[in-house]
């Protein structure tokens, strides 16, 4: 058996699309939550719970890394905010020259615990949706490739033995 095709069996080549597309999309969903450090894990064991394929479901809890985290948080604070009907916090407002002291963060903790409930919310919004549409997507697409390979396999088998 060659690399390519262990690699392919390991990831879930011959499982059912609907298995494939749960995997991956729950891996995706999972690497949307706040939970950093414990994607893995979580992942995992979902895995063995659900009898998941668990390479396919830890290579979803990779799309949210460290280049990705900025820009999704980008998104996930305002939708947090627009889900919790919150205002704005005004971060600009703080001394920000005595971060290195205990005043600044004692006075600050207020917004920063504001801040993180709102970007957690939205980090768990974005979860649900992007776990939600990489499913379809991605079920989708398994099933257009395999009924186009199973329509090129019956038409080479069509060619090699050729009705009389």
């Amino acid at each position: 058996m060659t690399f390519k095709a262990r690699f392919l069996h390991m990831v879930g080549r011959d499982d059912p699309p609907e298995a494939v597309a749960a995997s991956f999309a729950l891996g995706v969903a999972i690497s949307f939550t706040p939970l950093i450090g414990l994607h893995v894990w979580i992942a995992l064991l979902l895995a063995l719970v659900l009898r998941l394929n668990k390479v396919d479901i830890v290579l979803g809890t990779l799309v949210v890394n460290p280049l990705t985290l900025g820009p999704i948080s980008a998104v996930a604070l305002p939708l947090g905010r627009l889900v919790l009907r919150a205002r704005q916090e005004v971060i600009s407002d703080l001394p920000w020259g005595e971060i290195y002291k205990t005043s600044f963060w004692t006075n600050a903790r207020p917004a920063m615990k504001t801040i993180g409930l709102q970007w957690a919310t939205g980090m768990l919004t974005l979860s649900v949706l992007v776990g939600a549409v990489t499913y379809v997507v991605l079920l989708s697409v398994l099933r257009r490739r395999r009924a186009k390979a199973a329509a090129q396999a019956a038409a080479s088998c069509a060619l090699a033995f050729p009705e009389e």
